[in-house]
Formats: C-alpha cells, structure tokens, sequence
C-alpha cells in the first residue's frame, strides 16, 4: 500500500536499478498534474530525490537539471479533459510540453483508467531492464491509501514473446491511436520498440505469489470481468455500483467490502441494507494519512517548485479523486487453497468492466500467504498496523438522505463537455510584436459544440485566471447550440504576454447552472506550439539561472553521475556562505575542481554537458555576468584534457 508520503515511494520505484540509466519511460493516468509530473525526472536523475519529511525534493536547480536530462525521456498519457490547471508562472512548465499527450477511451461513454508505467533501463555491456508498475493511483499529489505492484526482468533474447505479458504490450501499441495529437516519429519507434521488446521480458511475481497475468480491458469490444469462481471474496473500491456488488455477491460469494460511506449510500440506496455483503468496512479516523490539509500542501507544493511565493488567489489543481482516504482497488478470491488477487485501476463498477480502459494484474498464490485473513492481518492485535487496524466496520445508518439526482446530472454534462473540450486538437501561434520582448499568443482550431447555457472560459496556465477570455462561437448550429468552425479563426488572443509566458498548455473553465445548482470544473490542454523562438529553452534557462550561485549549482549537479544523493547536495547549497576569495558562491573552488577532474576521468561526457552550459551562457552579455569570476582559471585547462581525449 502506498502510505502518507506516497510521492516518496513512487520516486523510489521509478529509480533506475544500480548501474543503469533510463532509456524511456512511458506512463499512463486517468488524471494528471503537471506539477507531480515535473517531479518524476528527479527519480531517474538522483538517488535520494526527497527530502527530510520525505516530500519530492523542489530544489529549482536540482529539477531543472533532471528534467535537462530526462524530460524528453518521459512521456505521459492521460484521460482528454483530465489535467488539472497548476499555479501560474512555472516557467518550468515549458519541459513538459513534450511529454504530455491527451487520450480518448474508444467507447464514447468510457474513460482513459489505466495507471501503469513501462520503464525501460540500459546499460553498456548488460541486457535491458524492464520494469512495469501497476498502480491503483493517478499521478497526482493526492494523498490517499493506495496499492503499487511492481513487476521487473530482464529483457531475454528468445524469440517468442511470454504470452502472459502480450496485455502490456498490447497497451503500449494502442496509445498512439488513442491519442488526440500526433505523436512524433522518435516516439512512436520507441514505443514499437518497448512493445516488441517487453514481451520478452522474464518478469517474476512478487514474493508470496507463484504466477501473474495481465488484464487489459476496453481496448477490444470483449466486454466483463476476467474474475474466478470462489467460495469466499473480498473487495477494496472506493467507488461502486449496486448492480456490481449484486453480481460479486451473489456469483463470487463477497463477503468483506472495503470502500467509503457515500459508496455504501449509494449501493444501498439502489439495493437497500441488505444488498450489501456481510462485512462492510471504511478507513477509521485514525487512518488519516496527515493532519496537514491536503489542498494546502498541493497549493504550497505548486508554488515552491519554481521558488516563487504562493498565489494565494488562484485554486490548486482540480483533480476529480478526493484528495484523502481510500483510492486502493483490490479484488481478492479464494478457491479451495488457491487465492487470486487482482490490483490494478478498475474500481467495483459497471464502467470499469464495460466501457473504460483499465489494467489489472492478476496475481496467484496460495490462500494461506496471500488470502483474505493474510490480507486483513490478526484482530484485535494492537502491536501490528495491519489493513484491519486501519479499518472500522461500516453501519448502514437508518435514513439515507435522497440523492441530489439534478446536481449529479448536471455535474455528467459537465464532465462530457471537459472531455471533448479537452481532445479538441488546438494551435497556439506565438507573434513577436516587441523584439521578442512582448508577443502576441493566439489559440486556435475546431471546439465542439457548446450549449448555449455554459459558460466557457480560456487562458495560458502561465497566466493568472485573472487573463481568461470566454469563449465566444463563430455560428449557431442548432438551437441552443454553439460552434466554432473555422481552424483559422482565433478562438482567444492574449496580447502583449512576455516571453516567459510562451506556453502549450492552456487552462479551460468549464460553469454550467440550471435553477439552483451549479457545477464549475478547471482543466488543462496541450496545444501545438508554433511560432516561438528556435532557443527558447536556452533562453528559460538563462532566466531560471538567477545568479552566479545557482549557475555553480547546475554545473556541479551536471559533473554528479546519474543516482548521486541530490538531497545531499541540496542541503549544502541552502547551507552555504555568500561568495568570498576563493570560493564560488559560496562552493569552495576545490569543490568544483574535484568534480570536473572526477568527470574527466570517469564519464567525460559530463564535461561534455558542463561545456554545452558554459558556451551557452557566453552567448549574451547577460550569461557572461552569470559566470563565476575566475571560473576560466579552473575551467580551461579541464576542457583542453577533454579536447585532447577526443582527438
């Protein structure tokens, strides 16, 4: 189970395994935020990418040179309509925008669910690495109880594939179709690639368990759920439908239901009392994972990744999944002394077996070691924290409060229309109209039809919602119904924004009213950039490079070898003395001769990278200010060894 710092341990199974780099990595969620995304480059990059409260390290400097080397490593597939809008102002934004692709489920009422990453590791003289994660979480900051399996093996050269792993490359091959942008060429050749290749890949179920297999649905028109007869089940869903539990009851004999007290009202508002099975259990109080408010956190995690102050003004990142309590899915059957445990995204509902994209693994072993007591833990036993010590069993209470049937009504409309909203394939064309001081950003292409009671609102994440234009149509369509029709036409200008606001991900506030009720949903989209400058990445960089400090910082975390302990290296940077003789900001001169002479001697394709800063910054009056005085002392004899090793 992931626990109170779930972040932690997600970083900690994306690191590499010792003496290998990331080669790709390929993920996929049903919601997304931009800003936990811009966390995952650290796990590939350092060893130690948290720190002391165990929270992603937000070091600028420390992120910005992970995602220099990783970002474009890393690609991320996500539900159309699904991300969530973060603080404005994350220049840092401006490395995702590659690696950030929207999907559509192929049944139109379904949803993109699965949450898997398919990594993929090398190194010199060694097979490849595989390693696959089967998560029951979205790549949020949300904090809630949740499982993580994870599966890994190294690549064989047998011909035929393993048969049991045919589901996960399956996926992999599916996710350029589903996807609402192109993919470029390179991207599509490594996914081909990770598909041929993780076929044959020796994966080992985890200890306990004697076998696996992959369950990938609605990707095919084969509909139901892949589960075993039993005598006796359990279920961990924080979402369900009567007519689903009705079927687990009565033909695979639930008996233990583990979920949240609005999911058992519904089930008994459908059923009644007595449709639910005969153990009913939720989260006790004393199984909140911290004190600490959630959106807080999220809102004070968003503003510290580019050092700036928190903007008080503008929401966190909307994300559909409550931010605490149960998010865990667990199916778990016993046959005899056989028990199979299925983990993965599918929550107990009709949906997630009939109309949307979800992965499961499906795990084997015997009912003694990984059965339904084995699971739950011993009772009553205060000196263990089993998953029966963080629960409490559930009474149904005796009068049910109706279901406000307009307002989830409306709230269905509602995410429809984030959803075609957010795969409408956009343009966004930058214009220089002050010397690349001042430009002109103009967001365009086809949107669907929009009625005419919404409200719709757009403007650059890198901007306050203070910018938003509302959306206006072209051409009434029908009655009540708005269009825009022509790819040409603007759908929104922002005049005058600065260069650093350049961005491809636009934020969409969606408000829909009917009488009394409301509902009001913010997500982002991915455009196609055009129009910006060929080096603005350079030119961010030199942005985000603030002084001489930080600029000793990038280069020394450059010359560190991939699984260097950044938290280390974080400490002493806040720790250090302002710049006096004989040191570089603060860094001793020693500190940064030990590691070019280091680098040159071990991987001189460090010094390579540290040159590729250097000759970059020396480009503009501005990057040579950034440049530690007597840095050439040090430096030119380093790069003149390098030169004479090439030759």
């Amino acid at each position: 189970m992931l626990g109170t710092r779930e972040r932690t341990l997600l970083l900690e199974a994306l690191r590499p395994p010792a003496g290998y780099r990331l080669r790709r990595a390929v993920g996929t969620s049903f919601t997304l935020d931009l800003m936990a995304l811009l966390t995952a480059p650290l796990a590939f990059t350092f060893f130690d990418a948290h720190d002391d409260d165990g929270a992603p390290v937000t070091d600028p400097v420390a992120l910005l040179e992970a995602l220099r080397r990783h970002a474009e490593k890393v690609t991320l597939f996500c539900q159309a309509g699904a991300i969530g809008v973060p603080k404005p102002q994350q220049r840092l934004m401006a490395y995702l925008e590659g690696s950030v692709f929207e999907v559509e489920a192929p049944r139109k009422e379904g949803i993109f669910h699965p949450k898997i990453w398919v990594l993929n590791f090398e190194a010199d003289d060694r097979p490849s690495i595989y390693r696959v994660l089967c998560l029951s979480r979205n790549l949020t900051f949300a904090r809630a109880w949740d499982t993580c399996l994870r599966l890994e093996g190294r690549l064989t050269k047998r011909q035929r594939g393993y048969a049991r792993n045919k589901p996960f490359a399956d996926l992999l091959v599916a996710l350029p179709g589903l996807s609402t942008r192109s993919l470029p060429a390179k991207l599509r050749e490594d996914i081909n690639r990770m598909a041929y290749e993780v076929r044959r890949v020796d994966f080992r179920p985890p200890e306990r368990f004697s076998d696996f297999r992959v369950h990938s649905l609605g990707l095919t028109r084969q509909r139901g759920w892949p589960f075993p007869e039993a005598q006796r089940s359990l279920v961990v869903s924080p979402f369900l439908v009567g007519s689903t539990v009705e079927d687990l009851v009565r033909d695979h004999g639930l008996e233990v239901l583990i979920s949240r007290p609005e999911a058992f009202e519904d089930v008994a508002r459908s059923l009644g009392k007595e449709g639910l099975p005969g153990t009913c259990y939720v989260l006790s109080p004393g199984a909140s994972l911290d004190s600490r408010n959630a959106e807080e956190e999220e809102a004070d995690e968003s503003s510290r990744v580019d050092g700036l102050p928190p903007d008080s003004g503008s929401p966190p990142a909307d994300d559909p999944v409550e931010l605490v309590g149960l998010h865990a899915k667990l199916f778990l059957f016993e046959n005899g002394r056989e028990a199979r445990l299925f983990t993965g995204s599918a929550n107990a509902t009709s949906a997630a077996f009939q109309l949307n994209v979800e992965v499961l693994v499906e795990l084997v072993g015997k009912k003694k070691n990984c059965g339904i007591n084995a699971l739950l833990g011993v009772e009553d036993d205060p000196r263990l924290e089993t998953l029966r010590s963080l629960l409490q069993e559930y009474q149904v209470p005796d009068s049910i409060p109706a279901a406000d049937d307009a307002q989830r009504t409306l709230e269905r409309r509602a995410d429809q229309l984030t959803r075609v909203l957010g795969a409408a394939r956009l343009r966004a064309m930058a214009r220089d109209v002050d010397q690349e001081q001042r430009w002109d950003l103009t967001l365009s292409g086809i949107l669907p039809n929009i009625s005419a009671g919404a409200e719709v609102k757009v403007w650059p994440v890198t901007l306050s919602d203070q910018e938003a234009i509302q959306i206006r149509g072209a051409e009434v369509t029908g009655p009540g119904i708005v269009s825009q029709t022509d790819p040409d036409d603007g759908i929104a200008t922002f005049k005058g924004i600065s260069f650093e606001a350049l961005t491809a991900f636009f934020a969409f506030e969606v408000a829909l009213r009917e009488g009394r009720h409301e509902v009001r949903k913010r997500f982002a989209v991915t455009a196609d950039l055009v129009g910006a400058p060929e080096d603005r990445k350079p030119r961010l960089l030199r942005s985000l490079l603030k002084d001489r400090r930080r600029v000793l910082q990038l280069l020394l975390l450059i010359l560190m070898g991939e699984g260097a302990d950044v938290s280390a290296f974080v400490e002493a940077a806040r720790g250090g003395d302002k710049e006096s003789p004989g040191t570089f900001g603060g860094w001793d001169q020693g500190t940064l001769l030990e590691a070019l002479l280091r680098s040159l001697s071990d991987n001189p394709r460090q010094i390579d990278d540290a040159a590729r800063l250097i000759a970059d910054l020396e480009k503009t009056p501005e990057g040579r200010d950034l440049l530690p005085e007597g840095l050439d002392e040090i430096w030119e004899p380093v790069w003149a060894a390098r030169k004479a090793l090439m030759s």
